[in-house]
């Protein structure tokens, strides 16, 4: 396995996991959604930027922290994709412009991303290939076993209360042979009160559950059967932190100000989030990272 981890790495913070949080996350994404769209586009995740001289706009960073993860599973093409959190399915469309996907498979558990991941898909000349349906990753997955040679799961692991149930049915629905991805926001080696306070109040405001650490996913995916020897993890957050210095220059924005007030308290939240995240991430307090691992 080849692993990019430093030598000692926390334990998650021991924060009692709430109740369910599903109809609060499908609320959070139907509501925000348009809010959503307007801040950051067709992708709603980070971007990947070389170094502090690096000054890509956020859409060309995206799609490229995209890539990252897709030449880190050896750039596979003609796939059979699972998408599971596929957002506006910008995912799935770019993998598509650079795999020629023979099929796809997109799961929301937002009916408005769900209607406008569909519209787009549609328009790109997909309709017969791929569909997007609505579904809790938290329950299992619509689809067969082996039915997929790439599962693609891009930063929504956060919002799933049983990781391990998680790597059991991405390993369930792949074909031997098959790849995972997965982008996470995890929890970092700092357990000093003020990293683990940060950590909470990026959960508590991002309707996530608390964060898991590279080593505990990586725990999982060999328990599902994923053979240590296949994976592939990098931690990346010196990369990534500049998308939360953006986001905060966003948030100050006078139309933004001005909107706030008037936006609920969902929104003025995940505003007031920006500056933890970045904090969170540039302190250590967490961390950024990919991983690939293949079924045998």
């Amino acid at each position: 396995m080849t692993s990019f981890l430093p030598d000692s790495i926390a334990l998650s913070d021991s924060v009692p996991p709430p109740q369910s949080l599903a109809p609060k996350i499908r609320d959070h994404y139907n509501l925000l959604a348009p809010f959503y769209y307007l801040l950051w586009g067709e992708h709603v995740h980070h971007g990947y930027w070389e170094n502090e001289a690096d000054t890509a706009p956020p859409r060309i960073a995206q799609e490229r922290i995209l890539g990252e993860l897709w030449r880190m599973a050896g750039c596979p093409s003609r796939v059979r994709l699972l998408d599971i959190g596929c957002g506006y399915a910008g995912p799935m469309l770019w993998l598509h412009r650079q795999t020629h996907v023979r099929r796809a498979l997109g799961i929301t558990i937002s009916s408005v991303q769900q209607a406008v991941a569909q519209a787009r898909i549609a328009r790109a000349g997909l309709g017969q290939r791929a569909r997007i349906v609505l579904a809790d990753a938290q329950r299992p997955w619509p689809t067969d076993d082996g039915d997929s040679s790439l599962v693609w799961c891009f930063e929504m692991t956060e919002h799933l209360e049983d990781r391990a149930f998680w790597a059991q049915e991405a390993f369930r629905a792949l074909e031997p042979g098959g790849t995972l991805c997965l982008a996470a926001w995890l929890a970092g080696e700092r357990t000093d009160p003020a990293s683990m306070q940060l950590r909470e109040s990026v959960a508590r405001d991002s309707v996530g559950y608390p964060f898991s650490t590279a080593r505990q996913f990586e725990g999982w995916l060999q328990d599902a059967g994923f053979p240590r020897e296949g994976m592939e993890t990098r931690l990346i957050t010196p990369h990534v932190v500049r998308t939360w210095e953006i986001a905060v220059e966003i948030g100050e924005r006078a139309w933004i100000k001005r909107l706030r007030p008037y936006m609920g308290e969902d929104i003025e939240a995940y505003v007031r989030s920006f500056a933890d995240l970045r904090d969170a991430f540039a302190s250590g307090a967490m961390e950024y990272g990919l991983f690939v691992a293949r079924k045998p």
